[in-house]
């Protein structure tokens, strides 16, 4: 289901992840060519834990977004990557090159 947004609604995009490497790239496009109708909210995890409803609740009530583009994710840098293999993403340990 597609959901048109009308010229005169403002709209709210809240990006998860918006500190990352991502978001930051989006929050620089969207800072240099802003548009009347859009406001853009950057979360970082300094804003709530998104893995905790009522917080995600919290955010939501507070900004009330028109469209979410989630980015969040945990992430360690390359050595915490070496040493966890991909349990940062799937929650538990995995060797790729197990995989068949």
């Amino acid at each position: 289901m597609t959901t048109t947004v009308e010229s005169t609604d403002k709209s709210v995009i809240m990006v998860t992840g918006g500190s990352g490497l991502v978001g930051s790239a989006i929050n620089d496009f969207v800072t240099s060519a802003p548009k009347e109708n859009e406001e853009w909210v950057f979360l970082s995890s300094k804003d709530g834990d998104l893995r905790d409803r009522k917080a995600t609740e919290a955010i939501f009530d507070k900004f009330k977004p028109t469209h979410v583009i989630h980015l969040a994710a945990k992430v360690g840098g390359l050595f915490a990557n070496l040493a966890q293999k991909v349990s940062i993403n799937f929650g538990f340990p995995v060797d790729i090159a197990d995989w068949n």
